[in-house]
């Protein structure tokens, strides 16, 4: 296994790192990646920002905003966020994309464990300690690679967290919960004496070699080039981060316990001319595949349901069965 370690405290520059890796035909090692951030937003790939986040407190208070390429949704990072990647192959099966995952999971809880602090896994993402979320994982898949990544809460502003993100009423109701900031913590709360965020850093790269045989990996000067052209057209660009707001005839809006998931449809003369779906949902495919079987077909629920009848909707929306998806298009 081939570790980076990222020194550029930028979200898009190492999302852009992901991207690199994953689409490199020469990269076929499993990659380790440990990595922070500035103060910054950073949206699901399928999330509209002004429903996510607080625009206006983003710019008075200098926070970055910027969009992944997983689902899920919008979380908040600063420098006391410790951000880990691991990149493996796929055969894009579930058990695969559940391995993945778990490896993931399994570093994060066996690293808080020298720390003496007891971690578990929570439904289908979530890291918690004593029941307040600490990290939650994310995924996507590119041909035979998966990247699973996720966020750890170290010393991260909380406060920040809750007033920059908008979290809907219903998902604040389906957690039970009274809020974004009671539901999470961080590690830091839970150590008898707090250490640097550079050496627990270096303590779950410890954990993970001892498990796994790492190379150190620094990125030579040209692929640092194909990075930071990856960074310009796609994760520091305005048009990708904010993207347009859908044209629609049709909007619906519902969660499920998969995630929430929103619905636009432009419909002319009984036809669905356009589809574009957003939400926090778990895919990990381009949703957009999935919004191109549903264009061109009639607009009733016997046409849609055929349209789909070949399509396994696992790998677009996680747990989001085809039942709740049809509810979200017909009413």
């Amino acid at each position: 296994m081939l570790n980076i370690e990222s020194t550029i405290n930028d979200a898009a520059f190492n999302f852009s790192i992901e991207q690199y890796i994953m689409r490199s035909e020469n990269k076929k090692t499993p990659i380790a990646m440990l990595w922070q951030t500035g103060k910054t937003v950073m949206l699901g790939s399928y999330q509209v920002a002004n429903i996510e986040v607080d625009l206006d407190f983003t710019q008075k208070n200098d926070i970055k905003i910027v969009r992944r390429s997983s689902g899920g949704g919008t979380i908040f990072t600063d420098s006391g966020t410790i951000l880990l990647t691991l990149i493996l192959p796929y055969d894009r099966q579930e058990s695969s994309q559940f391995e993945a995952k778990k490896m993931l999971a399994s570093w994060v809880i066996e690293s808080l464990g020298k720390l003496g602090i007891t971690a578990k896994q929570e439904g289908r993402n979530d890291i918690t300690v004593f029941g307040k979320k600490v990290t939650g994982i994310a995924q996507y898949a590119v041909r035979n690679k998966i990247c699973s990544h996720c966020s750890l809460l170290y010393d991260t502003d909380l406060e920040m967290l809750a007033r920059v993100l908008k979290v809907d009423d219903e998902k604040i109701r389906s957690k039970a919960i009274r809020s974004i900031r009671s539901r999470v913590a961080n590690v830091a709360d839970y150590m008898k004496e707090q250490i640097p965020v550079a050496e627990i850093k270096k303590l779950m790269l410890a954990t993970l070699g001892e498990t796994h045989d790492l190379t150190h990996y620094s990125l030579p000067h040209e692929e640092l080039a194909e990075i930071e052209k990856i960074n310009e057209e796609k994760y520091s660009n305005p048009a990708y981060i904010f993207g347009r707001s859908p044209n629609f005839s049709y909007k619906n809006s519902k969660r499920f316990s998969g995630g929430r998931v929103d619905v636009y449809l432009d419909v002319a003369r009984g036809v669905i001319e356009s589809c574009s779906i957003r939400g926090d949902f778990m895919g990990t495919v381009p949703i957009r595949l999935l919004e191109e079987k549903l264009e061109k077909v009639e607009y009733q629920k016997d046409k849609v349901n055929d349209a789909l009848a070949e399509t396994s909707l696992d790998s677009f929306l996680g747990h989001v069965t085809k039942e709740e998806f049809l509810s979200c298009l017909f009413e």
